[in-house]
């Protein structure tokens, strides 16, 4: 009778086993199902303001950037540069959020206005949804990110002569002041927008409408000299001049004008040399 009990409870076991056997492979069979369907999930496009690609500093680029559905979840989307010889002081880029149940926001990417001459640069983003998560709220099908290549073009100043004076050793402070010897304006201290705390120095000190005739860029080192510098010179016409040199006083014959403006007498060192003929400007290194 024992032994019956025990073959009874036995096959009573293995009974329970193989059924819970079977439903956890059922179950297991059911788990690599996917929980949801990407392909229902919105599509992203982006669509820009102008088909063009290149643009002038002071310009926006405007994305709209729709889906074709709602749903209850906000997307992220950020432009990050990628390439390119523009740097971040060259443009600016607003990250947006498209809100749980809309389908359009705007993003917009607008290119400095510097007043720093400068070359024609290149620009390459990617513009999408960055974020792990926030990506596969989207149809795989969609374009994320895409990728622009653009072009940023200098804008000089119509009306004025943009001279910039940078150098390399950011530690030390150099300045510049203008000066005119026109007929008018004989030896006159004439601008010093170029004598700050900054490196580049920028001065539009010298307009188109001035006095027709000779001014002088003059550099100041305070004897913290020599240093090599660099003039970058944005004329009305839209075109950029680049002037190199070295400037050490202790080799160099500079003629030397005396700045007073400021209340004291400070030796300031002639450089360049700016004929103003009253439609364009000559610029020549002395």
């Amino acid at each position: 009778m024992k032994n019956f009990l025990n073959s009874r409870i036995l096959g009573l076991s293995l009974l329970m086993v193989a059924v819970m056997s079977c439903d956890m492979l059922e179950t297991a069979e059911q788990d690599v199902s996917p929980v949801t369907d990407p392909g229902n999930n919105p599509t992203v496009t982006f669509t820009p303001s102008t088909t063009g690609t290149s643009f002038t500093e002071g310009n926006k680029l405007i994305y709209v950037i729709k889906t074709n559905k709602m749903i209850d979840r906000a997307l992220t989307f950020t432009a990050v540069q990628v390439g390119g010889t523009a740097n971040e002081n060259d443009f600016t880029a607003s990250t947006v959020v498209l809100q749980p149940y809309s389908t359009e926001v705007k993003m917009e990417i607008e290119f400095v206005m510097d007043d720093y001459p400068e070359n024609e640069e290149t620009l390459q983003l990617e513009i999408g949804v960055f974020g792990i998560a926030e990506r596969y709220l989207l149809n795989p099908s969609s374009l994320n990110p895409i990728k622009v290549d653009l072009k940023v073009v200098n804008k000089n100043d119509p009306d004025k002569l943009t001279i910039a004076m940078e150098w390399t050793d950011h530690s030390a402070d150099f300045d510049f002041v203008t000066w005119s010897d026109t007929p008018d304006y004989p030896l006159t201290e004439w601008g010093d927008g170029g004598a700050t705390a900054n490196n580049p120095e920028i001065d539009k000190s010298i307009w188109l409408s001035d006095p027709a005739g000779t001014y002088y860029v003059n550099i100041m080192d305070w004897d913290a000299g020599p240093f090599n510098y660099k003039f970058s010179i944005g004329h009305p016409s839209g075109t950029v001049q680049f002037i190199e040199g070295v400037f050490d006083r202790s080799k160099t014959n500079y003629t030397v004008d005396n700045w007073t403006a400021w209340g004291d007498s400070y030796p300031s060192y002639r450089v360049l040399k700016v004929v103003n003929s009253g439609t364009s400007f000559t610029v020549t290194k002395l």
